[in-house]
This record gives C-alpha cells, sequence and structure tokens, in this order.
C-alpha cells in the first residue's frame, strides 16, 4: 500500500537558529505527528538528532517504535524514519532561516501490519486532522508571552 502523506507549514515567532536548537531535544518532537510519547534519545556528538523510541495513541492503542535520522542538512532540515510493529513512515521538519522561522512538518505514513491495514482509513484520518492542530501547537512553544 502507498503511502499517505500530510503536510503543515507555520511562522514561528522565533529565529530559526533557536527553532534548530528545538528540535535536537527528542523531547520537542512529543506532540509533533502522532508521537505523544519519546524516550532513549541518541544525540551525535555535536549535539544534532540522531533518534530515539516513541509512543502514540491511535485507535485506542497505544504503539511504540523507533526513530531515526535518515536525512540531514544541518540548520535546514531533519528526517527520521518512523518503525513500529504496525506502522512505518518518516517525518521531516524544515525550517526556513531568517528572524521568525517558517517551519514545515511533512509526516508520511502507511500500514505494516494487519491490525493497521484493516483500521488504516481511521487512522489515516486521525493523522491527517490531527498534524495541523499539532504543528500550530509546537510553534507556539515560540510565542512571547
Amino acid at each position: 500500500m502507498p503511502s499517505d502523506h500530510f503536510s503543515h507549514a507555520v511562522d514561528v515567532a522565533a529565529p530559526s537558529a533557536a527553532v534548530w536548537q528545538a528540535l535536537q531535544s527528542a523531547e520537542t518532537w512529543k506532540g509533533i505527528g502522532p508521537i505523544d510519547r519519546v524516550w532513549d534519545a541518541v544525540n551525535d556528538p555535536d549535539g544534532t538528532l540522531a533518534g530515539y523510541r516513541w509512543s502514540a495513541t491511535a485507535a485506542g492503542r497505544q504503539w511504540e517504535g523507533t526513530a531515526r535520522r535518515t536525512a540531514l542538512d544541518p540548520g535546514r532540515s531533519l528526517r527520521l524514519d518512523l518503525d513500529s510493529s504496525e506502522i512505518v513512515g518518516a517525518i521531516e521538519v524544515s525550517v526556513a532561516p531568517g528572524g521568525s522561522s517558517r517551519l514545515t512538518v511533512t509526516l508520511e505514513a502507511s500500514p505494516k501490519g494487519v491490525l493497521a491495514t484493516v483500521f488504516w482509513g481511521v487512522a489515516r484520518e486521525a493523522l491527517r486532522r490531527g498534524l495541523d492542530d499539532h504543528v500550530e501547537e509546537f510553534a507556539r512553544r515560540f510565542s512571547p508571552t
């Protein structure tokens, strides 16, 4: 089954360097896309995020998986491949440089296991509906109070 793709872009009231720095913490990824918990983060010696373990709640169940960096353009974009027993995909975040930033998050996902395949329509719709809100909430973290 081909992957489904979802994307949302938002202006962030922070310099791109601050947004990029936040993306190097696995905790930041909690709440971006379907991920609601992260642990076992791995960073390169320079502090660049290399991966983490994650969980997400969907269709009344909690799913666990791994995120592994597969592409990097320092200061501009980071792609993590996501893998679990039922769903595979990737999440990529691009940051346009400047005094304020344009953040674009792209999520791709497809069912891997039998259960996800059966309920893929529901899972796909939850991912589609949730991504915009998740990205907007991430942007609000940088808003001046």
